[in-house]
């Protein structure tokens, strides 16, 4: 979904999901409509108190997502929404619009921790990992091998758990196959395994058969496989790119960045990295610039 798709949606999404919100937070809450707060390290899945199966995977980085999304993924960013606001920020104008950057606060009762979105040929989800709470009435839900698909909007759907699984019903189900081992998952990803950041990207060039979704790809999908890595340091940000087999004009591209940003730039036969440290002043700009199609 490209951001002229979202807007589109996103105001009847929104007027909806806030009278809906509005009537069931009351009910759920008695009417106190504080925040929900952590109150320990220990959480369960359970304290949602939904019925039938609920999700329940590692979600420590976008190698824990990539595990749940199916063979047919191109493009996955995951983000920890506990790490500088100047670092969410940039990430919000750089990448694809999610739906949990931008109305996480009244999605839930618990504030978003960690967000994963991804598009894939046949549609995109997005993964919320959130403080469970007593959701309390949800009216009807739709059962799809033992777990609920709750509805919101249309054809929005969201699955209970730890992350919360939440995109159009179609998108759910194939995610939902995946976690029941009913669907195979992408094992063409490689390169974000041996990494570790607050902000990380992945994608593989020229593997897109919606030519929406291909047209969304980092630096015009010219190479096998992306990963981008960013975090906080006491310098400004550390931030790693890596290209999988880039062509030619990409690897040129590439290394004028690494040249413009003073960041280290190392070839290799099949791997081009770059590494280094990024102002703060500039952060947005470069994110910009390495993820634009």
């Amino acid at each position: 979904m490209n951001q002229k798709t979202l807007a589109t949606i996103s105001v009847a999404f929104i007027a909806g999901l806030m009278i809906f919100s509005s009537f069931a937070g009351f009910v759920m809450r008695g009417g106190d409509s504080d925040e929900v707060k952590s109150t320990g390290s220990a959480w369960s899945p359970d304290e949602f108190g939904v019925g039938g199966r609920l999700i329940d995977w590692d979600f420590q980085g976008i190698g824990d997502a990539l595990g749940m999304y199916p063979e047919d993924l191109v493009f996955a960013y995951w983000i920890d929404l506990n790490t500088s606001q100047e670092l969410i920020d940039a990430a919000g104008s750089a990448l694809p619009p999610s739906f949990g950057m931008l109305y996480g606060s009244i999605l839930y009762q618990s504030k978003i921790e960690r967000l994963s979105r991804a598009l894939f040929d046949n549609g995109w989800v997005e993964l919320h990992w959130v403080k469970p709470y007593p959701l309390g009435a949800y009216g009807l839900a739709i059962d799809h091998d033992g777990y609920q698909m709750i509805p919101l909007h249309e054809d929005l759907v969201k699955v209970m758990g730890m992350p919360v699984l939440f995109g159009p019903q179609k998108s759910v189900e194939t995610v939902l196959d995946v976690i029941s081992n009913d669907l195979p998952t992408s094992y063409n990803f490689t390169l974000p395994y041996d990494e570790c950041a607050d902000l990380q990207v992945s994608a593989l060039g020229g593997g897109a058969t919606d030519k929406a979704i291909g047209a969304l790809l980092p630096m015009g999908g010219g190479y096998r496989e992306y990963y981008l890595g960013a975090s906080p340091s006491d310098e400004g940000y550390v931030l790693t790119a890596k290209f999988r087999s880039p062509n030619g004009d990409t690897e040129i591209k590439v290394r004028d960045l690494a040249e413009e940003y003073g960041l280290e730039f190392s070839p290799g036969d099949d791997l081009v990295v770059v590494r280094g440290q990024v102002d703060g002043a500039k952060l947005t700009e470069l994110l910009s610039t390495l993820t634009a199609p």
